[in-house]
């Protein structure tokens, strides 16, 4: 393999491999990029085995080869290169010359023929596949991907769950199809619905059943709209999730199982609703948490005719409270929550105002968005 590339373009391409890399594994092969020349430029490949990524970047060809190298190691050595045209060649015995100006480094890889199989996308398969809308899915997983599960024995919540319906709300959307993504890991839930999300119907049957979609493909699908927020392709071949953006393609396998009856996690709509300024609500919650306990991160709401008091205390740091003025005419409840999970959710939140709905301290708090798409947040009680 010999070929000559830009700094910039094997930079951009480096970096987009790094989050998929396995950094700890018992198969080193896994913790290599692969590099492979194709007939429109270099292809550059990681896998962990659950997630892939493939990049397309221009280069010009002198021979035709492959190698894998130590991902991080590519990495710090391209960045610290000048910015000018880097030559790759592969010698003998899986090295990998690498040359920009008079800098020469040469780097011990291993054979690609030892490197997991990416599925791969051709020409043909394209036709199988639908687009979605980039803005609104970035904006979708903002809004989700933080309440998703971290623990591997609740493995079917570690990741979002997709489906479409039809949108059964008032008003002038209803009966209107929508895209749903929900996130929970049992101490917390979000969920959002975009009607604007898929653009024909392909893409609305290709989700229909629902899917359980793995968080760190959808980290990287993340990063991949950061790019720049145009639209994209995907499509579902058994238990796997392939996404086309231009020369960069993605590959996820599925979570297998049944998602959770998030329906049931939900209260129904409160008859006593409080809004709040989003903006001034999240102030306060920032400020009181700051003296919540780093271990529960504890915080209590305090509900009275006319006023919403937030305290917090800790036997290390102290205590602290404040006053909202709001518009509540029941009767006295006091509950905790989890204060970084009403911060989260709060976050997500578009509009100037939001509504809280407590019921009482047993209860779940839920949090919904007063405009734009349905957004709701539902964050469950602590002990105080």
């Amino acid at each position: 393999m010999k070929l000559q590339i830009s700094k910039s373009q094997m930079l951009l391409g480096l970096q987009r491999v790094q989050n998929v890399v396995e950094r700890r594994t018992t198969m080193p092969i896994l913790s290599n990029a692969l590099l492979k020349t194709e007939k429109n430029g270099l292809s550059l490949s990681a896998t962990d085995l659950e997630v892939g990524i493939q990049s397309i970047l221009p280069a010009e060809i002198m021979e035709n080869g492959s190698i894998t190298v130590k991902a991080r190691s590519l990495l710090d050595i391209v960045r610290e290169l000048p910015d000018t045209v880097i030559q790759f060649q592969t010698r003998d015995n899986n090295r990998l010359e690498i040359k920009a100006n008079k800098s020469i480094f040469n780097i011990v890889g291993l054979p690609a023929e030892d490197f997991p199989e990416i599925p791969s996308f051709s020409s043909e398969e394209h036709q199988q596949f639908v687009r979605m809308n980039g803005q609104a899915v970035m904006s979708m997983l903002d809004k989700t991907l933080y309440a998703a599960s971290t623990d591997e024995a609740r493995y079917h919540l570690n990741g979002v769950y997709f489906e479409t319906l039809e949108n059964l709300s008032e008003g002038d959307q209803k009966g209107k199809k929508v895209f749903r993504m929900v996130a929970t890991d049992a101490h917390r839930l979000s969920l959002v619905d975009n009607p604007e999300t898929l653009f024909d119907e392909n893409a609305w049957k290709l989700f229909q059943e629902g899917i359980i979609v793995p968080r760190k493909g959808l980290n990287e699908l993340r990063r991949l709209l950061s790019e720049g927020k145009d639209d994209f392709f995907v499509t579902i071949r058994g238990k796997m999730l392939f996404v086309k953006r231009d020369n960069i393609f993605l590959s996820m396998r599925l979570i297998e199982g049944k998602y959770a009856d998030y329906r049931r996690i939900i209260p129904d709509q409160s008859i006593n609703t409080i809004r709040v300024d989003r903006e001034a609500f999240l102030a306060s919650l920032k400020r009181i948490s700051l003296m919540s306990s780093d271990k529960s991160r504890s915080l209590t709401f305090c509900l009275t005719p006319g006023v919403l008091q937030l305290s917090s205390q800790s036997p290390e740091l102290g205590d602290a409270n404040e006053e909202i003025s709001i518009d509540y005419e029941g009767d006295e409840i006091k509950i905790g929550f989890n204060s970084r999970y009403l911060i989260d959710a709060v976050s997500t939140m578009e509009g100037k105002k939001i509504i809280l709905e407590i019921r009482g301290k047993q209860n779940p708090g839920v949090i919904r968005s007063s405009d734009g798409p349905n957004h709701t947040s539902v964050v469950m009680p602590m002990r105080i």
